[in-house]
């Protein structure tokens, strides 16, 4: 009788330290578990993204084009919506315009890289164009000024584009695009035209 009493004392005695292992254990877990660092937060939006807040909203557009685009002048009409994305990191416009260029569909989007302390945009479109420039803006002007590199549409040769937004007013901006072939030493003009803020939207 007495071995059998210290056998279910011994089992007893196992089974507590069982338990109390698997619970030290099992406590050691969630401390390594809340200990582990998590991913870090993302940095603050620059402070230099607040300028790109002039483009934001609904926008009318017209515009005309040279010769030098299709081989003849032709103009047209279009819309233009522009809004904060990604955590307000980017700024994104969609348009759509019908005319000379038949109908047309483009993204356009904008940032400020710190990396590189510069403006940057991208420009895609349903013809296939994919864009990427740097932008830097005048404030005495209110003028925006865009560089890329390109193609030009008539010859496919290599060419340095140049766009200039200029705020006339806070709800109006007329624009141009310049375009240099490479072999020629003058941009020369391309389009132009004006965005009219949409009041209401």
């Amino acid at each position: 009788m007495k071995s059998k009493l210290v056998i279910v004392a011994a089992i007893g005695i196992g089974v507590i330290a069982f338990l109390a292992g698997t619970a030290v254990s099992g406590q050691g877990q969630e401390e390594k578990k809340a200990k582990m660092p998590g991913p870090p937060p993302p940095p603050p939006p620059p402070p230099q993204l607040k300028a790109l807040n002039v483009f934001v909203g609904d926008w009318q557009s017209a515009y005309e084009h040279s010769p030098a685009m299709f081989g003849e002048a032709g103009a047209g009409a279009g819309e233009f919506h522009c809004e904060w994305v990604l955590d307000n990191r980017f700024l994104m416009g969609r348009g759509s315009s019908t005319g000379s260029f038949g109908p047309y569909e483009s993204i356009w989007m904008a940032t400020y890289d710190p990396a590189m302390q510069a403006y940057r945009s991208f420009h895609f479109d349903n013809f296939g164009t994919c864009g990427i420039a740097t932008l830097t803006y005048q404030p005495e002007a209110k003028t925006w000024i865009e560089i890329s590199e390109g193609v030009d549409f008539m010859s496919g040769k290599p060419a340095e584009n140049k766009s200039t937004m200029r705020f006339v007013s806070k709800d109006r901006l007329e624009w141009e695009w310049h375009q240099k072939v490479e072999g020629e030493t003058e941009f020369k003009p391309m389009m132009k035209g004006s965005d009219t803020r949409v009041s209401g939207k």
